[in-house]
C-alpha cells in the first residue's frame, strides 16, 4: 500500500578470521600478548537420524572451542588444512540486540520510516531498494560493519598482542546509500558500491560489474519506463563480459584451421545467452577452459579450480588480463624452450572443450545449443535424486541467460552448466496500481507437496511470462480461484 522494496547481497565484511598463539605450557590455552587465557568450552548435542539407533535416532556431542573472537574453525571447516588453531569472528554476533528488527522493515510506510527500520539492521549486510508512494527512491546498505586498525580481512590476522584490531564500528550514516539521486533511479547487482575515496573498508568480495552496467544501458536509455519494461530488463540476456572477451577469442580461433568454425560462430553473435544459439555454449566452455589454463600450471589443478569456482575473485582479474594481451600467467611454466600466449591459450582451450561437448551433444558445433547444456531443475531437499524426485520437484527445463546477465543463471565451475543459482523472486511494483503488482517465484505459493500451488508458476518462471498478484479486496475477488479458510482449534 504504502512502500515497495527489494533486497540484495551487498557483501560487506563482518568475518574475520585469526590465526591464534598456543600456550606452549598448555595446549588448553591461547594468548592474549603476555596473558595466557582457557579456550571457552561448550559442549553442543546433536540429534541425528539413525536407523541402526533405538528410536532411530542417535544424539553426538560436538566440543567447541571458543577464544575472545570467536570459535574454532580450524579442523572443521572442509578444505581448510592446516596445523593452526583458526578462530572466526563475526559482526553480528557481538551487535545483534533481542531482535533482528525485520519487522520494522515490514511494517514501514514510507522512505524515512525504512530508512530508520534499516539502522537497526544489524545482522546481515543487504542493499535495500526501497520507494514510496510520495516518489522518494532510495539504496541504504544495511548491516554493522567492524572498523580494522590492521588488516582487511583477505586474510587471516596474526593474534600477536592483546589489542583488538576491530576498533570500532561504522556508522549508519557512513553506510554505501543513496536517496531521491537526480538521475531518478536506484539499482544494484551485488556489485562495487564505494568508491575509491570511501573511508572505510568494505568488502573485497563482491560481484563483477557485467550486470550492474548493462543496468545502466537500459535505464539510461530515452523515455520512460513501464512496469513491463523493467519486467523485461529482469529477463535481459545481454553478456556484457562475452562483449568484450568473445571478438578476441573468435580473432585467436579463425586464425588456426582446427577451431576456425567455432570462431566464426562467435563472430556472428550478439552476445544475447538465448537457449537457441550455439554461441553461449561455445563462449562458456572455451572460456573456461583457457581460464584453467592460464592458472593450473602455476598453482596445480586442484588449487586452481578451488580458486575458478569462486567467480567473483577472478573474472574481473582475468578479463583485464585478455584486454591488455600479454601476462606472465599466460606462459606455461612447465614448458621451458616454449613462451606461450594468450591467443596460444585460447586455441588449446578450443581443441578440449569440443572433446566434452561432442560426446552429449553431437559432431556439429550449431547444434550445440545453450538451452541444451544449461538447464535448471527444481529439487526438493527430501528427494533430491532417484524414484519420485520429480514428483517433489519440478525439470531439469532449459534456462537462458548466465551468471554474466541480469536474467542471472549461474552455473557452478566445477559442474558446468546446470544452473544452481537463480532469481528467487522476480517483482515489479507500480505504485500507482492499488490493484495489482508483476511477480512470480520459481515454484509456486504452496510449499505443501502436491498442493496445485506448488509449482504451478515454473512455466511462467521459465518463459518469462507475466503473472499479476492481486492486492485490492475487488480484484482479489474478482481474479479467485480458490478460499482458504484456517479455523481456530
Amino acid at each position: 500500500e504504502h512502500i515497495a522494496v527489494g533486497v540484495t547481497n551487498a557483501y560487506g565484511d563482518a568475518q574475520d578470521l585469526y590465526v591464534e598463539t598456543i600456550d606452549p605450557q598448555n595446549p588448553d590455552r591461547y594468548l592474549e600478548g603476555d596473558q595466557s587465557l582457557p579456550f571457552e568450552v561448550l559442549i553442543e548435542k546433536l540429534s541425528i537420524k539413525d536407523k541402526n539407533s533405538p528410536g532411530g535416532i542417535r544424539e553426538e556431542e560436538i566440543k567447541i572451542r571458543l577464544t575472545r573472537r570467536g570459535p574454532v574453525v580450524s579442523g572443521v571447516l572442509s578444505g581448510l588444512k592446516t596445523e593452526k588453531v583458526i578462530t572466526l569472528r563475526w559482526a553480528p554476533f557481538e551487535t545483534l540486540g533481542p531482535f533482528i528488527g525485520a519487522d520494522r522493515i515490514m511494517m514501514a510506510k514510507s522512505a524515512e520510516e525504512i530508512r530508520r527500520a534499516l539502522s537497526r539492521f544489524d545482522i546481515m549486510m543487504l542493499n535495500f531498494v526501497f520507494a514510496d508512494k510520495d516518489g522518494n527512491i532510495g539504496w541504504i546498505a544495511s548491516g554493522k560493519l567492524p572498523i580494522r586498525s590492521r588488516g582487511d580481512g583477505t586474510v587471516p590476522c596474526m593474534v600477536k598482542d592483546g589489542k583488538d584490531n576491530w576498533v570500532g564500528w561504522i556508522p549508519f550514516e557512513k553506510n554505501p546509500q543513496l536517496h531521491n539521486p537526480s538521475r531518478g533511479w536506484v539499482g544494484t547487482c551485488n556489485h562495487k558500491t564505494v568508491g575509491k575515496d570511501y573511508p572505510y573498508y568494505y568488502s573485497s568480495h563482491l560481484s563483477p560489474s557485467y550486470r550492474y552496467r548493462r543496468l545502466i544501458q537500459l535505464m539510461e536509455q530515452p523515455g520512460k519506463k513501464s512496469p513491463e519494461d523493467h519486467w523485461q530488463f529482469q529477463r535481459d540476456t545481454m553478456n556484457l563480459m562475452a562483449r568484450e572477451i568473445a571478438p578476441i577469442m573468435a580473432k585467436a580461433l579463425l586464425a588456426r584451421q582446427d577451431t576456425k568454425e567455432l570462431g566464426e560462430i562467435l563472430s556472428r553473435w550478439d552476445y544475447l545467452d538465448r537457449t537457441n544459439l550455439a554461441a553461449p555454449t561455445i563462449f562458456q566452455a572455451v572460456y573456461r577452459e583457457f581460464a584453467l589454463l592460464v592458472f593450473q600450471d602455476e598453482l596445480g589443478e586442484d588449487l586452481a579450480k578451488s580458486m575458478l569456482k569462486v567467480w567473483y575473485f577472478w573474472q574481473e582479474r582475468l578479463q583485464r588480463m585478455v584486454l591488455e594481451g600479454t601476462s606472465p600467467w599466460f606462459d606455461n611454466v612447465l614448458t621451458k624452450d616454449t613462451r606461450e600466449t594468450r591467443d596460444d591459450l585460447f586455441h588449446k582451450a578450443a581443441q578440449i572443450a569440443p572433446e566434452k561437448l561432442r560426446s552429449s551433444l553431437g559432431q556439429d558445433p550449431k547444434e550445440w545449443k545453450w538451452g541444451k547444456v544449461h538447464t535448471i531443475e527444481f529439487v526438493s531437499p527430501i528427494r533430491r535424486q532417484g524414484f519420485g524426485k520429480g514428483l517433489l520437484g519440478d525439470g531439469p527445463h532449459s534456462f537462458q541467460g548466465s551468471g554474466e546477465t541480469l536474467h542471472r543463471a549461474i552455473y557452478a565451475f566445477n559442474d558446468p552448466f546446470r544452473v544452481t543459482l537463480s532469481a528467487s523472486l522476480r517483482m515489479v511494483a507500480d505504485l500507482s496500481d492499488d490493484d495489482k503488482i508483476l511477480a512470480i517465484l520459481p515454484g509456486g505459493v504452496s510449499g505443501r507437496f502436491f498442493h496445485p500451488h506448488a509449482k504451478d508458476q515454473i512455466k511462467a518462471f521459465i518463459n518469462g511470462e507475466k503473472v499479476y498478484w492481486w492486492f485490492s479486496d475487488q480484484a482479489i475477488q474478482e481474479h479467485k480461484k480458490a478460499t482458504l479458510l484456517l479455523k481456530p482449534r
